[in-house]
Order: C-alpha cells, then structure tokens, then sequence
C-alpha cells in the first residue's frame, strides 16, 4: 500500500469518527446526560473503536499465518512426494508474492500427486499378477517396500521378474529335491523320527506333491538348518562329555581296563551314546566328591601346567588364593574347575601366539646348553669326533633360526596388542621386556658361574701352597686284548694339574715312540727342578711318571707324585738322584 493512499484512508477515517462523536455528544447533550456520563460513554465508543480494529488486524494476521503454514506444508509435501519419486523437489522463486508462492506451490503439489496415484495403481496391478503366479508357482513375490512409492526402474524390473517364475519354479523344485536328500541323511545320523506333519511330508511325500510354497520353501531350509545346528550340538555335547570322562577318569586314576569296556561301541554321537555319557560322568562326579581333596590336589598340578604354558608370573599365579587353601570342600573344587577353564579357555583362543612363544623359550634352552657344553673342560673326553661335528652343525643352525623365531614372535605380538588394544604380557611384563631380562639373567648367572669357579681356583692354589696337592690317579691304559688306537689320547692340561704318562710296552711296535715320548717328559721334569719356583708354581702340583708292566715280567716303577710346586723345587738331592736314575732305567729299556 502507498503512503497517499494510506493517508486517505487516514483522513476519512478521522473525519468520520470526528463526525459520530460530535453526533453523540449533540445527541447526549439533548437527553441532558451530565459530563461524567458523557466522559464514560465515550470512553465505551473507543474501548468499542479498539476492539473492532484489533479483531480485524488479528483475522488480517491469521490469514497471513494460514497462507505462509500453506506456503511451508506444501514444500514439504512436494519434497516428501519428490523423494518417493526420485525427482528434483521444486522450488519457487524468491520474487514471488506469498500468494503466488501459495498458487504455484498448490498447483505442483497436485501434479506430484497424481504421479504418484498413477505409479501406485500400476504396482498394484503388477504385483496382483505377480502374486497369482507366485502362489501359482510357489515362488517369492518380487520386494517393494510397502510404504514407498516404487521407482520406474522398479515397475520395470517387476515387470521382468513376473517373466521369470517360470525359470524360478524349476530351480526351486531342484532344490527341494536336493534339501530333502540332507534332511533324510540327517535323520538316519542322528537316529532321529519325523516327529511334525511337515517333516513326515517330507519323508514320506513324492517330490511332485510336495507344495511349493514360499512359506513351505522357508520351512524346509530352517529344518535343515536346525538339524544341522542339532547335529553340531550333538557332536560338541559328545566331544565335551567325553573330555570331562577323560578328565575325571584321569583324576579318580581309573583302570585302563574299564575304561575300554566302557569305550565299546561308544564312536557315534547319537543319543544313546549321549545318555550313557552323562550317566558316567554323573557317576564319576559322584566319586569325586567322595574324593574332593585328590581332585584340588590333581587340578592345582593342571592348574600349574597350563599357567606355565600361558607365561603367566608368579604374581598372577599367587593372585589366585585359592591355590594354598588347604580348607577342601567342594565350593574349593568348584572355583579350581572354573580357573583351570578360565586358563584353558585362554590358551585356546590365543594358543597360536603362546606356541610361538614356546618354540622360542625351546630354541633359547637349546642355546644355553650348547653354551654349557662349549665351557665344559671335559667335552674333548669320551666324546666322537663325529658327535662333536653333529653337535656344531646343530649350533649353527640354532644361531640362524633363533633370531629369526624372536621376529616372527614380536611380529605377532605386535598385531596382537593392536587387535586387543593392550599389551601382551609374558610373565607379567611385556615380551621385548621379557627378552631382556632373561638374556640379563642369564649373562648374571655366567658372571656368577665364572667367579665362583675363580674362587674354587684361587682356594685351591691357596689350600697346595699350604698343604700340598694331592697325589694324582695315574690314568689306566688296557694294553693285553684290546685294539691300540691309532693317535694316543691327549691329556688336557689343567690350571691345576699336569699328569705325565709314560706306558711301557715290551717288545711292542710303538715301544719306542713311547720311549721318546718319556724322554721329552723327563727332560721337562729335571728342567724344571733345576729352574726353581716360578710364576707357574701352581700348574705342577702334582707330576706322576709311571710304567706298567706289559706282560714282559718287568717291575713296576713311578716317579714319587709331588706336593705343591715349592714342595717339588726344594726336594732332597737324594729324591733327586732316585728320580734320575729311575728316568734313565726307565728309558735304558
């Protein structure tokens, strides 16, 4: 509305009400009406002037509200109905007047209304037809959301699944014929009867007469799923009932013989063989509570088992209290039977990771041994040359493979803490923790080792310069029956001891071999008298030359054993020329 036209209005508005108040008042003044009254009359005319023009903005305002609620219902409408179609939803332009928005919004709305009546009249015609030939041919009706209005894609794929019962009905009567086989088989394993009208149906029926229904064709796959599922069931419950047997024969540490008579003609899972299970381990659980405090005893061992094959440490092992509780009950029993699955159950899920883990606490062991051979002073004696060969070959081999075992087992450890988002705990550290602290250990342990060796060394160098060393066992060598070796066994040399064997023979071919072999010693000895102590004292405690006698009636003759090697340097001249001439003898022959 203009401004001229609003003033107008205004005016004549003004002038009008100025007119019918000067009428009343003329009016009032006639009836002779006193000026209080007339203040109070007019009063009312405007409180009625008031009124009258603010019902009239209000109805003005509600018709603005009701065009602009249109305005809003129709939008949505049109973008509700615009989505059921699958087009753009439309728009107006900004410019337009709320009237016209009104109009043209109207107008689109019915236009999206009647598509939409149009595509559901021409479902409902395809999908009467499509029922009839799927009841016809006991196939399953083509899926539109009820509820929605369908595409013109959808109309058109309806259209060709109505083409395509007829394939869809051999394809379901194929396999009903097949399902029927597995039902049967399924029944003849589990030693099982029809027991519904549907399942004698099926056993009994010809193919041909068998309806094909969807809902007929739904049954039929859940029985076999269920008999599939109860087959399962039946071979879990079979596998589970013989393990607990097992367990509890093992813990009442039943006869071997009657645990074969009860075995007999018990390898199937039908329900006999069921029932006669149950019963045994009811027996048997019967016996165990008679004997409560030999099974926690037998399952605390299996407990102790299967932590160690789970790394568990000793903190979380001592977490379980019930482990010294010497109280034996069956509540007792109860709570070792659901640890000892726990910790089972643990190392079922995750036995993959824990084996690996095995396999590398083998391979470390096998080091350590190894180590522990290489260090021992005696390896060389009574040993093969060919073992000794095998024995480094298998070394090296473990020197190539370890590493490789310690990668493969921090990979899966790695994947391991990301799947479960948590670390890996091996003894109740994490494993590359775990990994440094046994190699700590055992480094320790051969720091240890070795100086406990230099002590036992050091006392007993102490215990010679003191005492004197003890006389030496000369080694015993067979000569009469038995086959000389080729190379003479070498005698290693001691931080402790040197012996000296010289074995005469008569009258054999290594005599003089053996001569000269004697001789280096002697002169070593004598050398050695005449030098005096040195540095080495302690590596000559005890000498020993010695001849047996090889069956040629000669005496036996030894060089006098020795004390510590001071003892040895201050011998008398006279012990001195015994032990010369005794050399020379010896050496004369």
């Amino acid at each position: 509305m203009t401004g001229s036209s609003k003033d107008k209005i205004k005016s004549e508005v003004t002038s009008r009400l100025d007119a019918a108040l000067n009428k009343l008042y003329h009016i009032w003044n006639e009836i002779g009406i006193c000026e209080s009254q007339m203040q109070e009359r007019a009063g009312t005319v405007s409180h009625h002037l008031c009124n009258l023009l603010e019902e009239m903005v209000e109805e003005e305002s509600i018709l603005r509200s009701q065009i602009q609620q249109n305005i809003v219902t129709y939008s949505d409408d049109i973008k509700k109905i615009s989505g059921e179609l699958v087009v753009t939803p439309f728009v107006p332009k900004e410019s337009l007047t709320m009237l016209q928005k009104e109009k043209e919004l109207r107008a689109k709305l019915e236009g999206l209304q009647q598509e939409k009546s149009s595509r559901m009249k021409s479902l409902k015609t395809l999908r009467d037809q499509d029922q009839n030939l799927c009841e016809m041919l006991c196939a399953t009706p083509y899926y539109v959301a009820s509820g929605t209005v369908p595409t013109r894609d959808q109309l058109k794929d309806l259209e060709k699944h109505i083409a395509s019962l007829s394939a869809e009905k051999e394809t379901r009567h194929k396999e009903f014929v097949q399902t029927k086989k597995l039902i049967i088989d399924l029944f003849n394993e589990m030693d099982r009867s029809p027991d519904t009208s549907f399942e004698r149906d099926i056993m009994c029926e010809e193919d041909d007469a068998f309806q094909l229904s969807t809902q007929n064709m739904r049954t039929l796959k859940a029985l076999h799923t269920e008999l599939e599922k109860k087959k399962d069931d039946m071979k879990q419950t079979t596998l589970s009932l013989w393990l607990q047997v097992h367990a509890l024969w093992d813990r009442l540490e039943m006869e071997e013989s009657e645990r074969e008579a009860f075995k007999k003609d018990k390898d199937s899972f039908k329900p006999h063989v069921i029932n006669s299970l149950k019963e045994e381990v009811a027996r048997c659980e019967k016996l165990k509570f008679q004997n409560v405090q030999r099974f926690v005893e037998g399952i605390r061992r299996e407990l102790l088992h299967w932590w160690g094959k789970c790394f568990y440490s000793k903190k979380q092992m001592d977490e379980f209290e019930p482990l010294t509780d010497e109280h034996y009950t069956e509540e007792l029993l109860e709570v070792h039977e659901r640890e000892l699955e726990k910790v089972k159950a643990f190392y079922e899920k995750y036995h993959r990771l824990l084996d690996q883990i095995a396999r590398r606490e083998e391979l470390f062991a096998k080091l350590i041994e190894f180590e522990r051979k290489a260090n021992d002073p005696n390896r060389y004696k009574n040993r093969r040359h060919n073992c000794l060969l095998q024995e480094e070959k298998e070394r090296k081999k473990l020197m190539k493979e370890l590493p490789k075992v310690e990668d493969d087992v921090r990979e899966a450890v790695r994947n391991w803490e990301k799947e479960n988002n948590r670390p890996f705990l091996v003894e109740g550290v994490k494993y590359d923790v775990y990994i440094i602290r046994q190699r700590e250990a055992y480094n320790e342990q051969k720091i240890r080792e070795k100086e406990q060796r230099q002590k036992a060394k050091a006392k007993q160098i102490q215990e010679e310069m003191i005492f004197g060393s003890k006389p030496a066992t000369p080694s015993k060598r067979a000569f009469g029956g038995t086959t000389p070796q080729k190379t003479p066994n070498k005698v290693r040399k001691t931080d402790s001891q040197i012996s000296i064997h010289v074995n005469v023979r008569c009258k054999t071919p290594n005599n003089k071999s053996q001569k000269r072999r004697s001789l280096r010693l002697a002169r070593k000895v004598l050398s050695e008298r005449n030098t005096g102590p040195t540095d080495n004292d302690s590596l000559f405690s005890q000498t020993t030359v010695s001849s047996k006698d090889g069956g040629c009636g000669s005496s036996n003759a030894s060089l006098a054993s020795m004390g510590s090697y001071q003892d040895f340097a201050r011998g008398s001249l006279s012990s001195l020329g015994r032990s010369q001439s005794h050399i020379s003898s010896v050496l004369s022959k």
